[in-house]
């Protein structure tokens, strides 16, 4: 099972640049910018995958540590830091994941994931770990798709192809409920809009997009 799932993890890296590549260009790339443009002051990004919310960046961010757990983005992230970094100070490519940040309390003023609660074995965790690593007063801008209205059909259209969508998107859930899980974090949801991803798969469709704060 550990070879299927690393074999799994590469091939994913290989097509999801090309399929998230026709939602951004039919218009999620514009919701990133105007989301990670946000961004202040010391920031992380957790999950970032093969880089879409780089080039959104701005000068008003001083230090951007970026952040990934599979080695095979990784190598997409270094290629695309390197070729055309953000217009930060400072940036560092770690790799981790986002359960156990290896960060001190309280170092960024702003926390970035887009996409990313889906595929964390523990988002709970997760979210507690960003909340421990954001100063008081800090933001996490998230984007996120989530599971469908209760007793609509693509919820439970959701909750029918789990299983699969996990397997073949490298531990995707296509209906985890991340609402709920940010409103019982220890974060206070400031900011919620709910939008739909253009030209995805429909599992993935519905999403959510804002700003939670550490009081």
């Amino acid at each position: 099972m550990p070879d299927v799932r690393r074999l799994n993890e590469r091939l994913f890296a290989l097509w999801y640049p090309l399929v998230a590549g026709m939602s951004e260009r039919a218009g999620q790339a514009e919701t990133r910018r105007v989301l990670v443009s946000a961004a202040a002051g010391r920031t992380l990004e957790i999950g970032a995958g093969s880089g879409y919310n780089l080039p959104y960046f701005t000068g008003a961010v001083s230090d951007l540590v970026v952040t990934e757990p599979s080695p095979h983005m990784l190598t997409l992230l270094r290629e695309r830091l390197e070729a055309d970094p953000p217009p930060v100070d400072r940036w560092e490519l770690v790799q981790t994941g986002a359960e156990c940040l290896p960060f001190a309390d309280s170092q960024f003023d702003t926390v970035v994931g887009t996409f990313v609660h889906c595929t964390i074995a523990d988002p709970v965790a997760a979210l507690t770990e960003i909340t421990r690593v954001l100063r008081p007063g800090g933001c996490y801008l998230f984007l996120e798709h989530v599971r469908s209205a209760d007793g609509s059909a693509l919820g439970r259209f959701q909750d029918l192809v789990e299983l699969p969508h996990r397997y073949i998107a490298a531990g995707c859930h296509p209906n985890r409920r991340i609402e709920s899980l940010l409103r019982d974090s220890p974060l206070r949801v400031d900011q919620l809009e709910r939008g739909r991803q253009p030209r995805a798969f429909p599992s993935v469709r519905p999403t959510i997009a804002g700003c939670a704060v550490r009081d």
